[in-house]
């Protein structure tokens, strides 16, 4: 039995800005995920077919909670996210 339980609409930004802050190429993650470049872009553009399988190789590779994968800039590690970045600004 499989999980297909649909994840949130707001994914598909927070997982797209994720490949981009950790400086990976469509083609690095999708490696990295065990998928086709083809489906990491689908993913990306439409993730309420993510299962959590996928979250849980997503939260592996990017070295996240699952919470900001689900809730994204609503969460306390969002926060910590936003201070490194004003940081680094610095």
């Amino acid at each position: 039995m499989t999980n297909k339980k649909k994840i949130p609409n707001n994914l598909k930004f927070s997982l797209r800005s994720l490949r981009v802050r950790m400086g990976m190429k469509q083609e690095e993650a999708a490696e990295l995920l065990g998928i086709s470049v083809m489906t990491l872009r689908a993913l990306e553009r439409d993730s309420s077919k993510i299962d959590y399988s996928m979250i849980l190789k997503i939260e592996q590779i990017y070295n996240i909670p699952q919470d900001y994968i689900f809730f994204g800039n609503n969460t306390a590690f969002s926060v910590i996210l936003k201070k490194e970045g004003s940081n680094s600004n610095e």
